[in-house]
């Protein structure tokens, strides 16, 4: 997969956003469509599975949860935070998702300078805030209980509006 230079990576959680966590089986991924819609509007925008289901789950496995069209843009899956104490990153253990998405950032676009590298836009879509950094203005957050809902929709549309040209 081909990632875009100019485009907005959306680091996405499951549980929590595509659909309420704890759910019944027949309420899984019920809030992709959602999402999805915000983002057929932002076509340089591509998705990176953050969700702890890439584990588990192979990566073409997890594209199928998406509608066809979208499909192509799922274009990977964020590493494991390393549980040893080894790693010399400067966020703290509770950050590890966000050490997550911008590990999977400085890993994918080498090819940029540093600076285009540190200020390439992302957004992740989480229900939990605290494994991001106090303010993450990267992150937004949703409701566990309930999933990605109108009022996150509206967000995420003003976030990649904000972040693309």
């Amino acid at each position: 997969m081909t990632i875009h230079p100019a485009g907005c990576i959306l680091l996405m959680d499951f549980d929590g956003v595509t659909h309420p966590e704890p759910c019944e089986a027949d309420q899984l991924f019920m809030k992709l469509p959602a999402i999805e819609d915000v983002l057929r509007e932002f076509e340089d925008c591509q998705i990176v599975i953050s969700s702890s289901w890439r584990v588990v789950h192979p990566l073409d496995e997890m594209r199928e949860y998406f509608a066809v069209d979208m499909r192509s843009r799922v274009v990977g899956v964020t590493p494991e935070y390393p549980r040893s104490r080894g790693d010399s990153s400067s966020l703290a253990p509770s950050y590890e998702r966000q050490w997550e998405c911008e590990r999977w950032l400085r890993n994918r676009l080498v090819w940029l300078p540093q600076r285009q590298r540190d200020s390439a836009p992302w957004i992740a879509i989480d229900d939990r805030h605290d494994w991001f950094a106090p303010g993450c203005a990267n992150l937004l957050h949703t409701n566990a209980a309930t999933g990605f809902g109108r009022e996150d929709a509206l967000r995420l549309h003003a976030m990649l509006k904000q972040r693309l040209p």
